[in-house]
């Protein structure tokens, strides 16, 4: 079963004083968690985004298409990245979210939504 891991994290804490060795120390977990993901078979893809500030949102209401800068949000926390794995169920993608590195933040887990006949 595949389940998305959401990460929304605060960028804050990566601009500010000792921001450099932050990001450096939560990007080596990131790399770690893929390793332990490959060494225990998991099938998994994933990707980091580039900061919230760079995004636009195309936004619909009743057919009246809307762009604005930035995400559609009021928080603090954004979209930093995300994980599909391939594991048996929920327990166990939750035991591998809990492994991801967010210094100040969440990571949403989601199953996926396979398309299909099946659906």
């Amino acid at each position: 079963m595949q389940f998305m891991l959401m990460i929304n994290e605060d960028e804050s804490p990566y601009a500010g004083e000792g921001g450099a060795a932050l990001l450096e120390a939560t990007l080596a977990g990131h790399m770690k968690l893929a390793e332990d993901l490959v060494a225990a078979g998991i099938p998994f893809s994933g990707e980091r985004l580039k900061p919230a500030s760079t995004a636009t949102t195309v936004r619909s209401d009743n057919g009246t298409v809307t762009l604005h800068d930035g995400p559609f949000a009021e928080t603090h926390e954004e979209l930093g990245g995300f994980y599909i794995i391939d594991v048996p169920g929920l327990d166990e993608a939750i035991e591998w979210a809990k492994r991801i590195p967010v210094p100040k933040g969440a990571v949403e887990v989601r199953p996926v939504w396979q398309m299909g006949p099946e659906s």
